[in-house]
């Protein structure tokens, strides 16, 4: 009789000792926010400003960043790893006669913690200087 009891005592305590467990979740996940919103392209000074999340621009430093250039007979791709645009994107735009979309493609941006966060796909619209033009 005391074997059954002492059997049926660990039965009980091993039943609540995994329902216990099985309410625990296992691994706790959480994402990070970025203060950081978007980047967007300053056509005065050629370069991306990143933008925090209430829409002020900030001196944020753009790691690297992917422009694709889609003309009406091709689409160029370019790399540059700071906010600026390097002179042979620069040498490139000049030299188009029409207008062209800019698609700016991950965007990393580095974070005040030193890690890289992605921001948004940016598109804009280049127009080249029209010097001679007649409205």
């Amino acid at each position: 009789m005391k074997l059954v009891f002492k059997f049926f005592l660990f039965f009980i305590f091993l039943d609540c000792f995994e329902s216990l467990q099985a309410q625990e979740p296992n691994v706790i996940k959480f994402k990070k926010e970025s203060k950081y919103a978007k980047a967007v392209f300053d056509n005065v000074d050629n370069q991306l400003v990143v933008m925090d999340v209430y829409g002020n621009p900030t001196s944020a430093k753009i790691a690297k960043f992917k422009l694709y250039v889609k003309t009406k007979k091709e689409t160029k791709e370019f790399s540059a790893y700071s906010n600026s645009l390097n002179t042979e994107m620069l040498n490139y735009l000049k030299k188009l006669k029409s207008s062209a979309k800019l698609f700016f493609t991950e965007i990393s941006v580095v974070e005040e913690d030193n890690h890289l966060s992605k921001l948004p796909d940016a598109i804009e619209q280049w127009f080249p200087v029209c010097n001679g033009c007649k409205p």
